[in-house]
């Protein structure tokens, strides 16, 4: 449950525990000599979306990369502290990452579709990882992730075309279905509307909505629109402290810190 000491104790939420599918506890991330977050504590639950806010450079991104250990790839970074999927710690020596980041999905700000066929682009990873036996159940595969991101009618004559070919909004969709074809139990968005149009945002963000019927997901957003909109729990970040976390409704209306509420009336950000 909470801690006592949670420097994030402002507004934060208390699940059950069979509510809790992530545990971050006194988590510190440094770059060299740089404390980029300092003694985070956050609980996240299962099924909900959980929004990570905060001016340019606060730590929001580097701490949702912790989630599925991206921070790894980074030579000079270092984690510190545990963060728990259901109960066992990811930064446990034994874990295995790429099954992790198969568990964990990310998309990214920038949709990177890969230089494949749209049916190649989301059959990648079911093949990888040996989730499908037949070319028949490889196909539903493709389907279903394409219907769960929507993308299916726009797309499912020409499915051998480059992925690369499709517009903005299109490519971050298919982004989302390569996600959800691996079964993962967690997604992480990182900003993935700031490269596009409000149309195609909107679509995005109706997806969300639906998506946290079957998973957990934490997003990044510089729009704290985007956050009242999507969100069901929103962290502040700030110069890599959790500032304050609870309820998105009472984050945006009635923030406890004095800091959070500069930042949502746009005294600073």
């Amino acid at each position: 449950m909470t801690n006592p000491d949670n420097n994030s104790s402002n507004g934060k939420p208390v699940f059950p525990q069979e509510k809790i599918k992530i545990a971050c506890k006194r988590v510190n991330v440094y770059y060299g000599d740089k404390h980029a977050i300092r003694d985070v504590n956050l609980e996240i639950g299962k099924n909900e979306v959980t929004a990570f806010i905060g001016p340019s450079g606060c730590g929001k991104s580097t701490f949702l990369r912790c989630i599925n250990r991206m921070n790894d790839t980074i030579d000079i970074c270092r984690v510190e502290g545990e963060i728990e999927i259901d109960n066992e710690n990811i930064y446990d020596k034994s874990l295995d990452v790429v099954l992790l980041r198969a568990r964990v999905g990310m998309v990214f700000q920038k949709p990177n579709p890969f230089p494949k066929s749209i049916y190649d682009n989301v059959a990648y990873g079911p093949k990888i990882h040996g989730i499908a036996s037949t070319k028949g159940e490889l196909e539903g595969i493709v389907e279903t992730s394409l219907k769960k991101a929507g993308l299916w009618e726009e797309v499912n004559d020409r499915l051998d075309q480059p992925g690369t070919g499709l517009s903005g909004g299109q490519q971050q969709r298919l982004c989302i279905a390569r996600a959800i074809a691996v079964q993962p139990e967690i997604i992480l968005m990182d900003e993935p509307c700031s490269a596009l149009d409000p149309i195609a945002t909107a679509k995005i963000e109706e997806l969300i909505e639906e998506l946290k019927e079957n998973y957990t997901i934490v997003i990044v957003t510089h729009s704290m629109q985007q956050a009242a909109r999507v969100s069901q729990k929103t962290a502040f970040f700030h110069l890599g402290d959790l500032v304050e976390y609870g309820e998105t409704e009472d984050i945006f209306t009635n923030p406890v810190n004095k800091l959070t509420q500069d930042y949502i009336t746009g005294r600073y950000g």
